[in-house]
């Protein structure tokens, strides 16, 4: 695969939002005197703040899984569906699961973050076999429905393993979502450290009570293996499980943290405040925390990076204002020290993530 040698070459790797905002861009203003290619493993985005709400069973999978074709056809864009296998930032090529060895000018990189499986296996042996993994997200969405039908056939004790709030959310989501018609019951691993230290104290404080209400067993524990029928945890117990989920262990992906970028001690590239590799300055990254603010920012420094001109400095992630759905039409939000928590805190909840989602694929 090649590129009009007369053209610089923009790669982008990944369909996150501010990809997806780059795209929006692109289809506005054109491309200018450059080629570009975006490389995903779907033709879909899918919403992660919206996927607890499809697993309360608040929204279908159409809800949080938009085609990108409209999108790739008014950018302009050349969509090569793949994985990327490896990345040589010397050599300027990303080797890709189609056999193509891409060339590039400028690269950018908004992934979804991934799991490292047999690290995970070597954590917890069992679980590359009897675990249903959320991350990724296609293969999740596809696969949630089927324990929506045994819930629906039988009573299941399922764990959900998970050491973030995302992941406590989830755990809500399955609760409400599995409880009737027989009275699945949900237990979460949260770890041997109470879960949420490093949030406000007044959303740990409704977390934990959304929990009891919702009769999600809680665990501070650590999961430490996982057979067919039951999780081992770390202080000896065994928790009888017919379906663990597991949250845990996401991280940027393999190939980036091994490409030979300069790297922290987390194992992730060092990004300036422009979003560029400190080692590969023709190199950007989204972050995974990165705020939605960061899209036309990355936008910008790319068009720079190619064309000339001024960079701008990337927003940091300075939103003190939490909301998270508790899966039974509930959600709680805290700004500071004040904290709400209600039906009405989910539907203003729901009206701002169908905006935004709405908002990114709007021409």
């Amino acid at each position: 695969m090649t590129a009009n040698p007369s053209r610089n070459h923009l790669v982008l790797i990944g369909a996150g939002r501010a990809h997806l905002h780059v795209l929006k861009g692109l289809a506005r203003h054109g491309s200018g005197d450059m080629n570009v290619t975006l490389v995903a493993p779907h033709p879909y985005y899918i919403e992660s703040t919206m996927l607890p709400g499809y697993v309360a069973g608040d929204y279908t999978l159409e809800d949080i899984r938009i085609p990108l074709d409209r999108l790739v056809e008014a950018s302009g864009v050349h969509f090569v569906p793949a994985h990327v296998l490896a990345l040589d930032p010397n050599g300027r090529r990303v080797q890709l699961s189609s056999g193509d060895a891409l060339p590039y000018d400028v690269l950018s990189v908004d992934v979804e973050p991934m799991v490292d499986r047999e690290q995970i296996e070597a954590l917890i042996p069992g679980s590359r076999r009897n675990a249903l993994f959320t991350r990724p997200l296609e293969s999740f969405v596809q696969l949630w429905p089927q324990l929506r039908t045994l819930a629906s056939e039988r009573a299941l004790q399922v764990a959900v393993i998970a050491d973030s709030l995302a992941g406590i959310e989830l755990a809500m989501a399955a609760a409400h979502a599995l409880a009737a018609p027989h009275g699945s019951r949900v237990t979460l691993v949260a770890g041997e450290q109470m879960p949420l230290l490093d949030q406000p104290a007044a959303l740990q404080r409704r977390v934990l009570a959304r929990l009891k209400q919702l009769n999600i067993t809680l665990l501070q524990d650590r999961c430490t293996g996982i057979d067919g029928q039951a999780v081992q945890l770390a202080s000896g117990a065994s928790l009888m499980c017919d379906a663990p989920l597991l949250t845990i262990g996401t991280r940027q992906p393999a190939w980036l943290r091994q490409a030979g970028l300069q790297v922290g001690d987390d194992e992730c590239p060092v990004l300036n405040e422009r979003l560029q590799s400190e080692s590969h300055r023709q190199i950007f990254i989204v972050p995974d925390a990165a705020p939605t603010e960061v899209g036309p920012v990355l936008e910008a420094n790319l068009r720079t990076a190619l064309a000339g001109g001024s960079f701008r400095k990337a927003p940091a992630d300075v939103s003190r204002l939490h909301v998270v759905g508790c899966g039974d039409g509930h959600a709680i939000a805290v700004w500071g020290p004040l904290s709400l928590e209600g039906r009405e805190v989910w539907n203003w909840k729901n009206r701002r993530d169908r905006r935004q989602l709405a908002g990114l694929f709007s021409l």
